[in-house]
């Protein structure tokens, strides 16, 4: 009987130190992986060329509700990559609030996703949370403008939307005040070339396919990168009317979902066509690349050729800022900025102020 319980005990302690380094382990690849992580982002910070202050909003004014709310639009439908998003999001939101987890079928998922739902429920659930933390709430424009959006459709909460869409257009506004502050250390930094040729040298110095591809949209077609994500080649006419996705066919660009939801068309300079040759159908970097890694691949793509790491939002502020010091005409302005897939006066407002 001793015997066996000395067998146990030996077992036991075994067993101790093998958890013991497990634990070991873990938290030294958990140091390891900060310590990684944090070199890298000092190197990414180090590559930038420009880097932009993340804006410091004012949210201490005393802001009066709104008298009204904006109209909703006839039968204006949310994509599925918004309800996903709004669904990620309120489900951290609630679990941040309360502890607790939302179902699949609770109410409020259901009314992201334009089913039938029980609108005192989403109240019952909902309200006290919005009322009792809108001080924490007013701090983060991203929440309040998710919130804003998720509940001014629902029966019962006009109130509270009225004081979230307050904040919403504050801070909207100060956005643009201060979302073209840039920082730079060598202003021949914000000199890239957006001349044809400059362009074409540049596409013929970059290796992989895809990635003269991604380079190639964004100087030549001047694009958004996420526009570039959802772009297929069309197999027949017919496909370019599915809302989803952008399409290329015959020499033009179909631009169906992008960020302002205005669809353009655009004829395709002769160059990118190039690029595309040989792809017949389907996305046409291969496949429905996630929005972080396409544009670290820009990121990677422009170290390569300038020396310095350009994000693509550097890339349009640089391409609008250059456009506006060389007091480019009117004709020029709304051609460039059409194809950018925003107005004029966007386009004055994406000009970088140097600080």
């Amino acid at each position: 009987m001793e015997r066996e319980n000395n067998e146990e005990m030996k077992e036991e302690k075994v067993k101790k130190e093998a958890m013991g380094n497990i634990v070991s382990n873990r938290n030294y690849r958990a140091r390891k992986g900060d310590e990684i992580n944090r070199k890298r982002r000092e190197e990414r910070i180090a590559n930038r060329a420009i880097v932009t202050p993340a804006p410091l909003y004012d949210c201490d004014k005393i802001l009066k509700a709104v008298d009204r709310l904006p109209e909703h639009r006839v039968n204006e439908g949310k994509k599925e990559v918004t309800k996903n998003t709004y669904i990620s999001f309120i489900r951290a939101f609630y679990r941040r609030n309360t502890g607790e987890e939302l179902g699949d079928d609770d109410d409020i998922i259901k009314s992201i996703r334009d089913e039938e739902y029980n609108a005192l429920k989403v109240s019952r659930k909902f309200k006290s949370i919005l009322e009792d933390k809108f001080k924490e709430i007013r701090r983060r424009p991203y929440e309040v403008n998710n919130l804003f959006k998720i509940f001014n459709s629902i029966r019962g909460f006009t109130e509270i939307s009225k004081r979230l869409y307050a904040y919403v257009l504050e801070y909207g506004k100060q956005y643009e005040e201060k979302r073209s502050v840039a920082r730079v250390e060598d202003k021949k930094d914000l000199e890239i070339s957006f001349e044809e040729e400059e362009i074409k040298k540049n596409i013929e110095r970059i290796v992989n396919r895809r990635d003269k591809i991604i380079y190639g949209y964004i100087f030549l077609i001047k694009g958004r990168l996420n526009e570039l994500r959802m772009l297929k080649k069309a197999k027949d006419k017919e496909e370019i009317n599915n809302l989803e996705n952008n399409y290329i066919y015959e020499n033009r660009i179909y631009i169906n979902n992008t960020k302002n939801g205005k669809n353009r068309i655009m004829e395709i300079p002769e160059e990118f066509m190039r690029l595309c040759e040989g792809i017949e159908e389907g996305y046409l970097l291969g496949v429905l690349m996630a929005q972080s890694t396409l544009s670290q691949a820009l990121q990677r793509i422009t170290h390569e050729i300038y020396g310095k790491t350009y994000t693509y939002l550097n890339i349009r502020h640089i391409n609008a800022s250059q456009i506006n010091g060389r007091g480019a005409s009117l004709k020029e302005r709304e051609e460039t900025s059409r194809q950018a897939g925003h107005s004029v006066e966007q386009q004055l407002r994406y000009v970088y102020k140097v600080e």
